[in-house]
């Protein structure tokens, strides 16, 4: 059990990795960007449109099952009524896609990376959601999707991806270990103050770590920076600008509660082993590590509770998002009209309700935890997802880095945020080293 606890957070902890980092971009392809339309045509159900999508989900044993139960519950429901049949591609490291494009392979719907949208739009002729389906049905389906979570996808106006696969951070607690240090585990720290604070106390008192979070997590980071009031490129991602005064405060907190002697240390791996382990007090991760935990804690004897991104004094705390976005590049009328069925249907009430029980994801339509026939069960069973039902309300995109130079752009910056947390170097100094270099790159 433990064995294959570890090697679920493992697979976890990796995916999110790569969610976050994304990869290099590769060369164009035959798909252009197309005129608004207004219509789509008909499908045949006794000669069925075959579409493509390729997923990283496919390939992890944590999601593996939930989406081909998507896929199939799709097959034989939707697609055999309209005439669609979707083929699903295991893509484990995002490579897969690309080298499918460049080949001139059929490759429709791709479960794509936020930070890499816009390289993905630029070299591989991803569409448009404005340019490749109705305007009418594309605005009635995104009914019931929050705004903030709409906006995740959009580059210079259009969306390029549907957010599909989501989660927030949160603050998982261990109960036993709150309680042990005189903590009451049901107050979770509300700001980064108190996380220090608490921190510091858990290991006074249990000699065990009190609090993590990886310096290298790949996207909680920025949602510490919105926090505290500060950006991490302009509004029109033409300029970096993170070492501001508010970005450089930000950090300098965080170093502090690093080097307190409380916080864990470790890699991205290591963390999430030693809090599945019961030997940590707080640890701010993705709700995707959720059901892991949760095992964990049940087979340790103790119990998981949690919190909300702590917040920087009075100013209230911007979550920022993990996972994907369905991205489209369907090149004849039939395979718009196929590809447009199978977003409504895993982007719509069903979707999203195996997508939550099944993988651990977040339900973008949060009207679905009050029904009882799709989520309300579930969520009453896990009270977690209620703090990121609430973070939903105030979430912001995790950065898209600009460019083919995305994959470079990111890793100055996350290389940037370890050196001056972990490091005696001067948090102002290397912030704003990392920022010329990035803004050399961008010009």
């Amino acid at each position: 059990m433990a064995k294959y606890l570890k090697n679920l957070i493992v697979f976890t902890v990796v995916l999110l990795l790569l969610s976050a980092c994304g990869i290099g971009s590769v060369q164009d392809a035959n798909a252009s960007e197309g005129e608004a339309t207004t219509t789509l045509p008909e499908l045949d159900p006794e000669n069925p449109t075959k579409i493509t999508f390729y997923s990283y989900s496919l390939a992890y044993p944590t999601m593996k099952e939930g989406m081909k139960k998507l896929i199939n519950d799709f097959n034989e429901t939707v697609g055999k009524e309209k005439g669609v049949v979707v083929e699903g591609v295991a893509d484990p490291n995002f490579q897969q896609y690309r080298a499918d494009i460049v080949a001139g392979k059929e490759v429709d719907i791709v479960q794509n990376v936020f930070p890499m949208l816009d390289a993905s739009r630029l070299s591989l002729g991803f569409q448009a959601y404005e340019d490749v389906f109705p305007e009418d049905e594309l605005e009635e389906h995104l009914q019931g999707i929050s705004e903030n979570a709409r906006q995740l996808g959009v580059i210079d106006g259009k969306m390029y991806g549907l957010a599909f696969t989501f989660s927030t951070p949160i603050v998982f607690i261990n109960g036993s270990i709150f309680e042990e240090a005189g903590l009451d585990p049901n107050d979770p720290p509300e700001t980064w103050a108190e996380v220090k604070e608490y921190a510091v106390q858990i290991k006074e008192e249990t000699g065990k770590d009190g609090f993590a979070l990886e310096p290298d997590n790949g996207w909680v980071t920025d949602g510490v920076f919105f926090s505290n009031g500060a950006q991490i490129l302009s509004e029109d991602r033409s300029e970096a600008m993170f070492a501001s005064e508010e970005g450089i405060e930000a950090v300098e907190i965080w170093k502090d509660i690093y080097q307190s002697g409380a916080h864990a240390v470790g890699s991205t791996t290591e963390v999430p082993e030693q809090f599945l382990a019961g030997n940590l007090g707080m640890y701010i991760t993705s709700t995707a590590l959720h059901s892991g935990m949760k095992a964990a804690a049940e087979a340790g004897g103790w119990e998981l509770y949690g919190g909300p991104l702590p917040q920087f004094g009075d100013q209230p705390s911007v979550p920022v998002n993990s996972g994907s976005a369905l991205t489209v590049r369907p090149d004849t009328d039939e395979k718009r009209a196929a590809t447009w069925e199978f977003i409504k249907y895993v982007t719509g009430a069903e979707g999203y309700t195996t997508i939550t029980q099944e993988i651990g994801y977040l339900p973008l339509r949060t009207e679905l935890a009050d029904q009882e026939e799709y989520l309300k069960p579930f969520v009453e069973e896990n009270p977690l997802y209620k703090i990121n039902l609430e973070q939903l309300e105030e979430i912001q995109p995790t950065t898209i880095w600009p460019g083919e130079n995305a994959a470079e752009t990111s890793a100055i910056f996350t290389d940037a945020i370890v050196e001056a947390i972990t490091t005696d170097a001067d948090v102002a100094d290397t912030l704003n080293n990392a920022q010329e270099e990035i803004n050399g790159l961008l010009k």
